[in-house]
């Protein structure tokens, strides 16, 4: 279990992570690629699907391509989270609002994330987005 001093830099890292991944929800929601990148390592990878960005240019063509003009508003819940030193793994639950040309969505699935201690700051080392549902709302996801 570790001492008191070992608990507690857990519970510290924990909730460096769980603001890191709400500072990464409220960037994309601003659609603030710059912000968003800043928050990966320089060689961490986005996958969703079959595409995979890696590095800041990858990441950088991701938020200002594939994501630009879809307005998502992400919602995290439900965050697990694993430290081992300067290492970290983490699920989380994710619902996005979303307008795609004009017609809303909604998307939910959860993120497979690893993280990594640089220079003293949690980050995103990689993030899997694995989708349960995206559809038109006006369809619904049954």
């Amino acid at each position: 279990m570790g001492t008191i001093e070992e608990r507690w830099q857990v519970l510290a890292d924990k909730d460096e992570i769980r603001e890191l991944t709400a500072r990464y929800c409220f960037a994309v929601a601003e659609g603030d690629a710059g912000a968003i990148v800043e928050l990966f390592c320089e060689d961490g990878s986005f996958q969703m699907r079959d595409r995979r960005y890696q590095g800041v240019e990858g990441l950088r063509q991701m938020y200002t391509g594939a994501a630009a003009g879809t307005t998502p508003k992400p919602f995290i819940q439900n965050h697990v989270i694993e430290v081992d030193g300067d290492a970290a793994t983490g699920r989380c639950g994710v619902e996005i609002r979303m307008v795609n040309k004009g017609e809303a969505y909604t998307v939910a699935g959860h993120y497979a994330d690893t993280y990594r201690r640089v220079d003293g700051r949690w980050r995103f080392a990689s993030r899997d987005f694995m989708t349960y549902h995206w559809v038109p709302l006006s369809k619904g996801w049954a």
